[in-house]
């Protein structure tokens, strides 16, 4: 080779060796391309692995209603009176009555009312966010009605039996029977039974195409439910709602996402478009089902329910004569319309700083709210609290002489409680020379057990805690007395009863399993709050509001929230849900009702960064809460990551100028005794049913159209048949006999507000606006 080389002769074996080692490399470059494919194919499969596992269920899985048809025995089709209410039976039912202006209840041609199944539920809990798999296991969804008659009460009762595919196979059919009795003037009480096996009962009602339905408590997913089911549960709300990526990644970290049908606050109250409204009554889980074209659909878990129908002209009408055994809730004190309710949080110094901040930005106050008034701990989620519910003098000395300053600048101090108890909160109060209620409440047997015996101890996100039974009277006794000596016992005028929305579903209560009480778990919770208020002396002036709910909640408790919202503008869960929240409830009859300033849950992202609030999204949560009876602020679970009045000046003062035209709106909002609610339930003019919904009405003569899209500097406004005047310009809009569109200027500070012209509450707030511009 030497030799060739030095001659100049070509070189075969040369390139030969060139080429084999340039295939080699292609070879190798090939092996590690496939290599690297390979472990992104494998990443992404075991990243799918992992996601699918962590992927929870959906929150409601519930078997479809059975439907079937109705068959009418010879002889017992006719007419029959019913107090006022006329009942109609032929090839279906109807119900009518002289002050209502469609039937008050009809059924389906040819279809069953009254059906009955046989189901297996199945539970899972998640950070209190339960989720439920209900399957049939058997129905019977043909009826007969073989028998009509009054009886000596005047009740009409209606009996048969119901059919499906085992009886004809030879099992016996299941009786059924149905009371309907004039409860009060106006209303119809409708009880029904279905026998054993069966454990779920359904009721159907007609609707017309296009009838919209509304209410069911603190319901996102818009004013009008129509093509949705509704499970009456109270848990959880979970974080994001649907809303992503924001949902996905609360999923894949905590399974805690929750969506439009999960709620906090439940309520069986509703009412259409026409003024028809049929309420469960009853305490079992229940849902509506408002997915088919042409009906509602009543499922209940239970052999028994109770119903309630209500005849009149309009849908507030309706709601009206439901709240005669639902409630109505009265009025927050006179002291909460005085100014904000700040809350604040951080210890005695720091609280003292920020009052400072807000008090020279001007904002008029009327308490503060200090959730931290008992500790507070860190975790993975932000900050929270030390689950024992007496003062931590280490976090706020001097409590007692902060109390009184504030007392005498005439501001409240509130604080804050819920139904659990940690042992590690308790432990580190006794160290401190204080109760530990934990231990208190375990030695007594007033805590939930788990299935061995044991006290449940459940996940909160970074600690445990257990449940006070309050299936058991003594317990809510006790919890009462500690809520009167501790909680209210330093000074308080007030606090925020959270949580409750119902024990672990697999609980063992004095009462029986958790599941069984959980749709009255609010209530009771309520009921202890409002017997904590009369032991304290706190009955006529103090103020308790709670998140969780159940339809007697209307009128057990005094003030609701809306939930916990995410800091951000979306409509699945920030700012544009609580307007849909807020009319939902009134459609449920209850407008005592009020949010977060701000929202509450901030979400840090990998990748996509902070979901938090800014200024803009805190002065536009101020201007949508302006009709509501409360005007309170929340420092949120990641107060430094997000956007804080009390902390700058600047933004304090637009909240101060946003207090203020709270309190001027004060005596508009005793004159309508209530709170904001669509305007289709103040003035039903069906122009108004389907176009108003991101707006709300206070009383006859107010309209608000919160600015919900974030950078936007003009407002869409749907007004009510009358002349209008926009509180800011002066400038008068709308017609007498019709419903008006505007657009209007609405910059951040000055939402778009209307009011009836000529009225005293224009003259109110012309002087408001007035004052601001000296």
């Amino acid at each position: 080779m030497a030799e060739s080389l030095r001659a100049g002769a070509p070189m075969p074996r040369l390139r030969l060796v060139t080429a084999d080692a340039e295939t080699r490399r292609r070879r190798i470059r090939m092996r590690i391309g496939l290599s690297v494919v390979g472990v992104v194919v494998v990443a992404l499969v075991v990243g799918a692995v992992f996601v699918a596992v962590r992927l929870p269920e959906a929150s409601t899985d519930l078997a479809d209603p059975p439907r079937g048809d109705l068959e009418v025995a010879e002889g017992v089709a006719g007419e029959w009176q019913v107090g006022s209410f006329t009942v109609t039976i032929g090839t279906a039912l109807s119900v009518t009555h002289p002050d209502a202006v469609a039937s008050v209840w009809e059924t389906p041609e040819g279809a069953a009312f009254i059906g009955a199944g046989r189901g297996g539920a199945r539970f899972t809990d998640s950070l209190g966010l339960v989720r439920v798999h209900d399957r049939l296991a058997q129905s019977w969804p043909e009826q007969i009605l073989d028998r009509a008659e009054l009886d000596p009460t005047g009740d009409l009762v209606l009996s048969g039996t119901l059919e499906g595919e085992g009886t004809r196979q030879g099992e016996p059919a299941v009786a059924w029977a149905l009371r309907l009795s004039e409860g009060a003037p106006g209303r119809l009480d409708v009880a029904a039974i279905v026998d054993p096996p069966a454990d779920r009962l359904y009721l159907t009602a007609a609707l017309e195409p296009g009838e919209g339905v509304h209410g069911f408590g603190a319901q996102s997913a818009g004013w009008d439910l129509r093509g949705s089911r509704i499970a009456l549960i109270p848990r959880e709300q979970g974080i994001g709602r649907g809303e992503q990526p924001l949902s996905f990644l609360v999923d894949i970290a905590a399974q805690a996402a929750g969506g439009q049908d999960t709620t906090y606050l439940v309520s069986g109250v509703n009412v259409t478009d026409q003024a028809r409204s049929i309420a469960y009554r009853g305490t079992a889980i229940s849902s509506a089902d408002l997915r088919p074209d042409d009906r509602m659909v009543w499922e209940v878990w239970s052999d028994f329910a109770e119903f309630a129908i209500a005849a009149a002209a309009t849908p507030a009408a309706a709601l009206v004569v439901q709240g005669e055994w639902a409630g109505t809730a009265s009025a927050p004190p006179a002291w909460t319309q005085t100014g904000l309710i700040a809350g604040l949080q951080g210890g005695t110094d720091e609280v003292r700083q920020k009052i400072g901040v807000l008090q020279e930005a001007g904002v008029p106050l009327s308490a503060v709210w200090l959730q931290d008034w008992v500790g507070r701990r860190t975790t993975s989620f932000g900050d929270r609290l030390q689950w024992n519910w007496n003062l931590d003098q280490e976090q706020y000395p001097g409590w007692d002489a902060l109390v009184a300053e504030l007392s005498a600048e005439g501001i409240r101090v509130l604080t804050y409680v819920n139904p659990s108890l940690s042992a590690d909160s308790g432990a580190a109060s006794a160290e401190r020379g204080g109760r530990d209620l934990h231990a208190e409440a375990a030695g007594l047997g007033y805590l939930a057990l788990d299935e061995k015996g044991e006290v449940l101890e459940t996940d909160q996100h970074g600690f445990t805690a257990a449940t006070v039974d309050l299936s058991d009277s003594a317990a809510r006794e006790w919890l009462a007395q500690v809520i009167a000596d501790e909680v209210a016992g330093v000074g308080a005028s007030g606090w925020m009863a959270d949580f409750a929305e119902g024990p672990p579903p697999d609980a063992q209560l004095d009462g029986g399993v958790g599941s069984d009480w959980r749709v009255q778990w609010p209530v009771l919770w309520q009921q202890v709050n409002t017997r904590a208020l009369e032991l304290a002396g706190l009955a006529d002036d103090g103020f308790v509001w709670h998140r969780s709910g159940g339809t007697a909640s209307a009128g057990a408790a005094d003030a609701l929230w809306l939930g916990d919202q995410t800091q951000d503008w979306s409509r699945s869960d920030g700012l544009a849900s609580t307007i849909a929240i807020t009319q939902s409830l009134a459609a449920s009859g209850m407008t005592q009702v009020h949010g977060d300033i701000g929202g509450y849950t901030s979400v840090a992202l990998p990748v996509f960064g902070d979901v938090a609030r800014d200024d803009e999204l805190v002065v536009r949560w101020a201007e949508a809460s302006l009709l509501q009876p409360v005007f309170r602020t929340h420092e949120g679970n990641r107060p430094d990551a997000a956007a804080q009045p009390a902390e700058d000046a600047a933004l304090a003062a637009q909240l101060g100028v946003l207090t203020r035209l709270f309190v001027a709106l004060g005596p508009e909002r005793e004159r309508a005794a209530g709170g904001a609610q669509h305007p289709f339930l103040i003035d039903p003019v069906p122009e108004l049913a389907g176009v108003a919904d991101d707006e709300l009405q206070l009383g006859p003569d107010v309209v608000l159209a919160p600015v919900i899209r974030h950078g936007a500097a003009t407002a869409d406004a749907v007004l009510p048949p009358g002349l209008w005047q926009h509180i800011w310009t002066g400038e008068v809009h709308g017609a007498d006999d019709e419903v008006t569109e505007v657009t209007v200027s609405a910059p951040v500070g000055q939402p778009a507000l209307f009011v009836r012209e000529g009225t005293a509450v224009a003259e109110e707030l012309a002087a408001f606006v007035a004052g601001e511009r000296g």
